[in-house]
């Protein structure tokens, strides 16, 4: 499989001959979500980046499969494709999880892991809530739209719609809140806007067993644990964390709630550019 993505460069094309980083996206959403912050992060670090559509999410092909595992295995085929040894992997949510999975199954890949909102639960049916009230609001959105409105208004609806819940009622600061309208992964369909994702697919993944997924190794790489202080799941409880990433290292965003690097992106270009250039980053050890 041949995903879609885009590359940034640092200024003056002059890249260091080191690992470039990768950027994954979460569910029903799309590389366009790292618009303003895979350019900043190629700035800051030196290094090639690229922002990745997962498969049945965005430009990237569409399969009747979807697991963690699988998505992960989707990553170290990208890496054979383009004769990557090893990269620093940035993953927000689903993309973080496929992040962490493939650091687990091929962590000789991986030079840094950084995890956004995302941590290590099996996903039974018990603990399903937090994923699924995401699936149920994204899916909310798309009932704001008005009928019969051009691309751009149907996208207006929903930043209005979605700005509230994710940043209005937490700390975070309004006017540091990038969600502008490219950033928006929709198409219409039948008369009717949805998210440019394999909807059918993504929903019976989610609501079967076939999200559950069995961890299996541990990534003696540096690992680090963003996550908001406001956000439905709840990282910083997480207890398995260090079993699995002993070197992990966590770190609050006080008043974000699950889209850290929408809701602060200046604060989150700077935390995990500082990441990636100090092999001594520290912030709160684990």
């Amino acid at each position: 499989m041949r995903l879609a993505y885009d590359v940034c460069l640092p200024p003056g094309d002059k890249e260091e001959n080191l690992p470039p980083v990768i950027f994954l996206h979460g569910m029903m959403d799309s590389r366009k979500t790292w618009k303003y912050i895979a350019p900043a992060v190629a700035k800051s670090t030196g290094r090639k980046v690229y922002a990745i559509d997962a498969r049945n999410h965005g430009e990237s092909p569409w399969r009747d499969e979807i697991t963690f595992d699988i998505l992960a295995e989707d990553q170290h085929s990208f890496l054979t494709q383009h004769n990557i040894r090893k990269a620093v992997y940035i993953g927000h949510s689903m993309g973080g999880r496929t992040a962490l999975t493939l650091a687990l199954t091929h962590p000789e890949k991986i030079d840094k892991l950084i995890v956004e909102d995302m941590g290590l639960m099996d996903f039974r049916p018990s603990s399903r809530g937090p994923i699924l009230y995401l699936a149920q609001l994204l899916q909310e959105a798309l009932e704001q739209i008005p009928r019969d409105v051009d691309e751009a208004k149907a996208k207006q609806a929903i930043v209005e719609y979605m700005k509230p819940l994710f940043a209005g009622n937490t700390k975070a600061s309004s006017k540091d809140f990038k969600f502008d309208l490219d950033m928006i992964p929709l198409k219409k369909e039948n008369g009717h806007y949805v998210w440019k994702t394999n909807l059918k697919v993504i929903e019976d993944w989610l609501k079967t067993d076939k999200i559950r997924q069995t961890l299996q190794g541990v990534y003696m790489g540096d690992a680090l644990f963003i996550y908001g202080t406001e956000s439905f799941f709840k990282v910083n409880e997480d207890p398995r964390i260090p079993t699995f990433f002993p070197r992990a290292t966590k770190l609050g965003f006080e008043g974000a709630s699950h889209l850290v690097h929408t809701e602060n992106p200046k604060r989150f270009v700077k935390e995990v550019s500082d990441f990636i250039n100090n092999c001594s980053y520290v912030k709160s050890k684990i």
